[in-house]
């Protein structure tokens, strides 16, 4: 039978590095709940706990602020000083201040909490896409970022109904999933393997290693995805929702229940990643899945039913499994090995801000349109970026043919001149011994002459003379 690692072309691996693996899919599993798990959860809290309405969404707020801050200072941390201690504390308090909210008194502590748990995921969000381009490497990195999507979409899938059902009992009970983290911190400690790579530098040394990032155009790729990824995530599932109630007169349940088709297409397409990119460009792939999910999102207003908005939703997984995975491996391969670390932490800080900036530019959209504006701006932002792409990489690829043409001429040029340059430092050498042989050949012409005429032979003359048969 085959294990679930060799469906995702990662298997044959060596213990070590599944058990690696294993705390890497576990940790990013583990960030990601830290806010999926809560949603369920914020209309108990809104009822037990007597919380206003508007102020609820601090709850979510305070969590994922710190990863703004913190995430550079995580990822330099990471490359100069390691990975794994970086994974168990963050492991480790992530869990012990989350479980830690299911005692919580009143609502400031509930914040408090959070904020705190916030700091532990701001350790683990760069190292969960580091720690995969650590432990393999090539084809099988793609496979194991597009495993990791899998499992992330799976968890937020099953857990936050699990949470949904707890909270039904009481708003705190679901915290207390998050204590499963601290058996997890002390399993990362036992079996990941130090994966810094490079002897330890000084900070100065460490910061310039970034200067080498603007000459890397497929990192700006890989940093523009991840954004425009999350502006349109978070753009199109906010009002959605909306759309489908309010305008539609879906129900909320089955608004709810369309998004298992996003799920699905994510999920068909990031199992394959490995295989998809197997000889082909991953940067040019990126822009394929924003292709298709420009194309669905555009699609919406057009849609008569729910059933063929689910579709549409399955097409725009279908683009999301194959950004998401990819879009990683594009930034993991391409960023300096010494400061891989602080350049994922970059990358999230970029998202970061995507993500908050979307949901209000959106609705400041709808102060002078309606909903479906949203569609037609998100869709056409996503076909623009593609657009663009396909302008960028034809003026690459066309830069690079005419410097490999001026590469040949100047090889040949440079065949010529070093053939000239020869030819001018050999004839000295060729001129300099042929004067050499005739001087040579004069001093034996004068020793023969001395000789003739010591002899006084008239016939020796003659021979002299070269005129042996003259009489």
């Amino acid at each position: 039978m085959r294990s679930i690692g060799a469906l995702f072309g990662l298997g044959g691996l060596p213990a070590a590095t599944r058990r690696g693996l294993a705390i890497a899919f576990s940790a990013s599993v583990t960030v990601i709940m830290g806010v999926n798990l809560v949603y369920p959860v914020l209309p108990p809290m809104v009822q037990q706990l007597g919380v206003d309405q508007a102020a609820i969404g601090l709850v979510i707020t305070v969590h994922v602020l710190p990863t703004i801050f913190l995430a550079p200072v995580v990822g330099a941390l990471a490359d100069l000083y390691g990975r794994r201690l970086l994974v168990f504390w963050g492991m480790l308090l992530f869990g012990l201040a989350g479980a830690g909210v299911a005692l919580a008194p009143d609502f400031g502590w509930v914040l408090a909490l959070r904020l705190l748990q916030g700091v532990g995921a701001s350790a683990l969000l760069p190292l969960t896409v580091v720690l995969l381009s650590d432990l393999v490497e090539g084809e099988q990195e793609s496979s194991a970022q597009g495993m990791k999507v899998v499992l992330d979409r799976t968890a937020t899938s099953v857990l936050p109904a699990l949470a949904g059902l707890l909270a039904a009992l009481a708003w705190n009970l679901p915290f207390l999933l998050y204590a499963l983290a601290v058996p997890l911190a002390f399993l990362g400690l036992a079996w990941l393997p130090e994966t810094r790579t490079g002897e330890r530098e000084g900070l100065r040394a460490y910061l310039g290693g970034f200067r080498c990032l603007g000459q890397r155009p497929r990192l700006l790729v890989a940093f523009s995805a991840g954004s425009l990824r999350f502006f349109l995530d978070y753009g199109y599932f906010t009002y959605l929702p909306i759309y489908l109630v309010l305008t539609r007169g879906a129900s909320p349940a089955v608004a709810g229940l369309l998004f298992a088709f996003y799920g699905a297409g994510a999920m068909a397409t990031a199992s394959q990643a490995g295989r998809l990119v197997r000889g082909r460009d991953p940067a040019r792939l990126l822009f394929v899945g924003f292709a298709l999910a420009g194309i669905s999102v555009l699609a919406i207003p057009f849609l008569p039913s729910e059933l063929l908005v689910g579709a549409s939703l399955f097409v725009y997984g279908l683009g999301n499994g194959i950004i998401s995975p990819l879009q990683k491996l594009v930034l993991t391969r391409n960023a300096p090995p010494e400061v891989r670390g602080g350049v994922v932490a970059l990358d999230q800080v970029v998202q970061q801000l995507a993500k908050s900036l979307a949901p209000g530019a959106m609705g400041a959209l709808l102060l002078a349109a309606d909903v479906t504006a949203v569609f037609w701006t998100l869709g056409a932002l996503s076909l623009g970026s593609v657009v663009l792409a396909a302008i960028l990489l034809a003026a690459r690829g066309r830069r690079a043919a005419s410097m490999g043409s001026r590469s040949g001429v100047a090889v040949r040029n440079e065949i010529r001149s070093d053939s000239a340059r020869t030819g001018q430092l050999l004839l000295p050498a060729v001129q300099a011994e042929l004067r050499h042989t005739l001087e040579i050949s004069e001093v034996a012409s004068q020793q023969d002459q001395v000789v003739v005429n010591s002899s006084g032979s008239d016939e020796d003359v003659h021979v002299a003379d070269g005129s042996p048969f003259a009489s």
